[in-house]
């Protein structure tokens, strides 16, 4: 156990050391992705502070597994510069030892992701949701600028030549007002005034002077123009308020529910699989019956012939009727065209019906996939860590020296390598193409496949006793 023990302390150092750097990157691309958004709403630093937070949630789901490749090349890396990993071999412990504790750990760690992708990161996701619609809902912080057009209030233009900052003076302000869509605005212009915001009352008031008001009550009748002069004047705009309003949503997307949440969701689907299986089932019966009752020639007659196949008793003879034309065949022609005509529109009807009833159904699948999708997910980006391990000591070990200086640059690839997997199944599982359970494991099945031809090699590599024993041939040809 002391080599054990020995090898997990040098595990410790470099995965700390890999997740401060993965996720300062990570960090990095958040402050990217919404400065804009912090900065355009006037968000508080608390609020940043909190949404930063809550981003974390996603973000160690992915920090972690990743971190544990770089960690284990630089693991090896140092143990083989060090020449440990010689001594160790000349000490007879295997290469399987050697893995063994890295696999041991990433194994606690798989099953500890598993518990926090099906726990913690839910509701996580669903709180930094919810965050970022309330911060999308604010209203933008306005800042009056001099020689700068704002529009940001609600049916109000405003420009200002020049403003002092301290004393909140202004001198030579055009206020548009909008008050009916397509008329033209109420132009007010005002030689100075004053610019004040009553927090309590969210209003920003503009206290003007020596100015016009230019306006036409009767939309664009230019005969209805008025010009209007005062040495004073208020205008108030409300609904001012700025500050962040909290809101709590009920529903959840795919990513804010936990493997249980979205198994409910499954079978609620599959019972509205049913509802549209049943209403296509009826749809399709009535169609059928409609056709089928074609093939009775006294029900085709009544349908389609109409008055000219059936005699009324009284009726005139045929011959009768042959020899002096009267208006009822045709009558009885436009009825059967008629008749026809309403029995393909229905058709037509039916069938239309019955291809939204597929689209529908179609739909239900897709998200079934993707909650698939999404709880495969949970399993297998944490089943990561242990395929990580295995795959990166046999490489680390083959690299020797040069392991440090190549596990950023394999790491890089590596994680490019399984995040295309990962997001082309996720996609192909969406469309339907492949089943989620194959979309979701094979990374994990082709780097397996890889760790495992690796460590299989390089444990053969380790003795060469038993490699000539084996392969007498090939050894030789190793060795010149």
């Amino acid at each position: 156990m002391i080599l054990e023990r020995y090898i997990i302390r040098n595990y410790v150092g470099p995965f700390f050391f890999s997740i401060s750097i993965i996720t300062f990157l990570f960090i990095m691309d958040f402050i990217l992705r919404y400065i804009d958004l912090f900065l355009n709403k006037g968000v508080e630093f608390l609020v940043v502070l909190q949404t930063f937070i809550l981003s974390l949630g996603h973000m160690f789901a992915l920090i972690i597994p990743m971190a544990v490749l770089p960690a284990t090349l630089m693991t090896f890396g140092n143990l083989s510069s060090e020449n440990e990993i010689t001594a160790m071999r000349a000490s007879g412990v295997s290469l399987y030892r050697m893995i063994l504790p890295g696999v041991v750990m990433a194994s606690l760690l798989t099953f500890g992701m598993i518990l926090y992708n099906n726990h913690v990161l839910p509701e996580s996701n669903h709180k930094l949701l919810n965050l970022l619609i309330d911060i999308n809902k604010k209203k933008p912080t306005v800042e009056i600028k001099a020689n700068v057009f704002i529009s940001a209030f609600k049916d109000y233009t405003i420009y200002v030549r020049h403003k002092d900052d301290k004393t909140g003076q202004i001198r030579d302000i055009q206020i548009f007002r909008y008050s009916k869509p397509g008329a033209l605005p109420t132009t007010i212009v005002a030689e100075k005034g004053r610019l004040e915001y009553i927090e309590r009352s969210q209003l920003l008031r503009f206290e003007l002077e020596n100015g016009e008001i230019h306006e036409m009550p009767q939309g664009n009748d230019p005969s209805t123009y008025r010009r209007t002069e005062f040495k004073h004047y208020v205008i108030n705009i409300d609904d001012i308020d700025r500050s962040l309003k909290r809101s709590e949503r009920k529903y959840r997307g795919d990513r804010e529910m936990n493997v249980k949440q979205m198994k409910e969701k499954i079978e609620a689907i599959r019972s509205d699989i049913a509802g549209v299986d049943l209403k296509m089932a009826d749809l399709a019966t009535s169609q059928a019956k409609a056709v089928f009752r074609l093939l009775d020639a006294t029900a085709r007659d009544s349908l389609l012939g109409g008055a000219a196949s059936s005699q009324p008793a009284g009726a005139p003879s045929t011959r009768a009727r042959r020899d002096s034309p009267t208006p009822r065949l045709e009558v009885s022609r436009a009825t059967a065209k008629a008749n026809a005509q309403a029995m393909r529109s229905k058709s037509a009807v039916t069938y239309r019906a019955l291809e939204s009833q597929r689209e529908i159904k179609e739909s239900y699948f897709r998200q079934i996939n993707r909650y698939r999708v999404e709880i495969h997910k949970k399993f297998s980006i944490p089943f990561a860590c242990v395929i990580f391990v295995l795959i990166g000591s046999p490489i680390a070990l083959r690299m020797g020296r040069s392991g440090m200086n190549m596990a950023i640059g394999l790491s890089i690839l590596v994680f490019l390598v399984y995040y295309i997997c990962l997001i082309g199944g996720e996609k192909l599982a969406d469309r339907r193409i492949v089943s989620p359970a194959f979309a979701m494991w094979v990374p994990n099945v082709i780097f397996g496949v890889a760790a495992i031809a690796l460590i299989r090699r390089a444990s053969a590599e380790q003795s060469v006793i038993r490699w000539t024993r084996f392969n007498p041939f090939r050894s030789v040809k190793r060795t010149s």
